[in-house]
């Protein structure tokens, strides 16, 4: 369960440089044990998705390994709004007694459930082909600010990356530059709002897929 070890911080005006925080303590520092349990089930989510990730890896090894045939097709469901105040909740804690704090109480409610995001703002999934995606067990963050103020986030989660965009506006379109905590760029035509999903392909067509259900 990767949320009791760090996530590596980069794009903040106190840490150009990627840096590493315990995502445990910057939780318990930042929220009241009652804020912390009204929460809990953004967490278990995360860690569903991270368990759903890590299965479908494996999973594609195993069928890569296989003679390739038409494989009897898995499913990974996830709550799409849940996963997306995670990463709200997590961007709104890393931000905490900084420079940048995210101020906005509207925001604060979103994370708990209590309003949702407009139209345009939220969760983006990035496509990276998969010969430049990073591989690793973890999580890092990389904040986005347009002068001094936090506008989203992207989120490099066991070697995908999604983009937290807080502007009901949206990302600009076609938002070329994505970075990661570890520095590097990604060049994309488009982000896709609310991602149905990550398919993986083995065999003779589709194998599994890592689906959100957005309701």
């Amino acid at each position: 369960m990767f949320l009791d070890k760090e996530i590596e911080v980069s794009g903040m005006p106190w840490c150009v440089e990627p840096k590493k925080i315990g995502l445990a303590n910057l939780t318990t520092k930042v929220l009241c044990v009652v804020h912390n349990s009204a929460l809990s089930p953004l967490d278990q989510e995360t860690v569903k998705f991270a368990e759903a990730l890590r299965e479908s890896f494996r999973l594609l090894q195993v069928r890569h390994s296989l003679k390739p045939r038409r494989w009897t097709f898995t499913k990974f469901l996830i709550d799409g709004p849940r996963m997306e105040r995670w990463f709200l909740k997590t961007l709104i804690n890393v931000a905490y007694h900084t420079d940048s704090p995210i101020e906005d109480n509207s925001l604060v409610e979103i994370a708990f459930g209590k309003k949702s995001f407009e139209p345009n703002a939220g969760l983006y999934g990035v496509y990276d082909p998969p010969e430049k995606r990073q591989l690793f067990d973890g999580i890092s963050l990389h904040a986005l600010t347009v002068r001094n103020r936090v506008v989203g986030a992207t989120f490099s989660f066991l070697g995908f990356r999604l983009l937290l965009y807080l502007d009901e506006k949206g990302p600009r379109l076609p938002f070329m530059k994505i970075g990661t905590a570890s520095g590097e760029t990604s060049e994309v035509i488009e982000p896709t709002y609310h991602p149905v999903g990550i398919s993986y392909t083995a065999g003779k067509g589709i194998s599994h897929a890592v689906v959100f259900r957005w309701h």
